[in-house]
C-alpha cells in the first residue's frame, strides 16, 4: 500500500512538468479554443505516466478499507467510503486522460488536447469532489483509529479543503493557462500536484508505520520466548 502510493506519486510529478512542455505558437493562429498544437509523443507519454500513476494509486485505494477495518472494524464504513471515492477518482481521471490520449491519435492535425477535448469536468470538479469525499472520510478514519500518525488524519482534512475549492473552477472557463480555469494550470495541475506529494507522505508514514509494528512484535515474541 505504502509503496504504490510512492511510486504513483513519483509517475504523476513526472506527468505534470509534460503539460508546460509545448511547442511555440503563434498567437494568431493558437488562441483561448486552440491552445497550443503538441506532437502526439508528447501527448502519449503523459497520458501512459498517468495510467502508471493512476494504477499505483487505484492500488492504494483499494487498501484503505482494509487498512481501517484492521484497525478498529467500527470505522470500517469511513474506509470503504474512503476507498470507493479514491477508486472513483483514479477511474474518472484515467478516463478523461485517456480520451485525450485517443483524440491525439485519432485527429489528422495536432492538437491540444487540454482545450480541444471537452474532458475538462472528469479531471476537474468531479476529480475534485471524489478527493473531497475521500479527504474527509479518511481524515476522520485514521484520526479515530489511530492507525497512522495524528498529522495524516489532519492533513487529509487539508487535502479535502484544497479539492472542494477546486470545484467551482467548472463556472470558469477552460483556457488551461489560466489559473483557476475548468482545466487551469492551478485548479487542475497544481492542485492534484498537492494531492500526489501528499499520497507520496502518506505512503512513507504507512511504511514506517508498518516498520514499528513489525519491530514491536519482533520485541514481543523475544519476550514470550524469553
Amino acid at each position: 500500500m505504502g509503496a504504490s502510493a510512492i511510486v504513483g506519486a513519483v509517475f504523476a510529478m513526472a506527468e505534470l512538468p509534460l503539460y508546460f512542455v509545448v511547442p511555440a505558437c503563434d498567437p494568431s493562429v493558437c488562441g483561448a479554443e486552440t491552445g497550443s498544437p503538441m506532437p502526439d509523443w508528447l501527448i502519449l507519454v503523459r497520458t501512459l505516466f498517468n495510467f502508471l500513476a493512476l494504477t499505483l494509486f487505484l492500488v492504494f485505494m483499494v487498501s484503505v478499507r482494509f487498512l481501517i477495518a484492521r484497525a478498529d472494524a467500527r470505522y470500517e464504513w469511513f474506509g470503504a467510503v474512503a476507498g470507493t471515492a479514491g477508486v472513483a477518482w483514479t477511474i474518472v481521471d484515467m478516463i478523461a486522460k485517456g480520451l485525450e490520449g485517443g483524440s491525439a491519435i485519432q485527429a489528422p492535425d495536432l492538437i491540444d488536447p487540454t482545450r480541444a477535448v471537452p474532458t475538462y469536468l472528469l479531471y476537474g470538479s468531479i476529480s475534485h469532489l471524489m478527493l473531497f469525499v475521500f479527504g474527509l472520510a479518511f481524515g476522520y478514519a485514521v484520526l479515530r483509529t489511530g492507525v497512522l500518525p495524528r498529522w495524516v488524519g489532519w492533513s487529509s482534512f487539508a487535502v479535502a479543503a484544497l479539492h472542494l475549492v477546486g470545484v467551482p473552477s467548472m463556472f470558469f472557463g477552460f483556457n488551461s493557462s489560466e489559473f483557476y480555469a475548468s482545466n487551469g494550470w492551478g485548479a487542475v495541475a497544481m492542485f492534484n500536484g498537492i494531492a500526489a506529494l501528499w499520497l507520496a507522505a502518506v505512503g512513507v508514514a504507512t511504511l514506517m508505520t508498518r516498520s514499528d509494528s513489525g519491530s514491536d512484535r519482533t520485541v514481543a515474541d523475544r519476550a514470550m520466548v524469553g
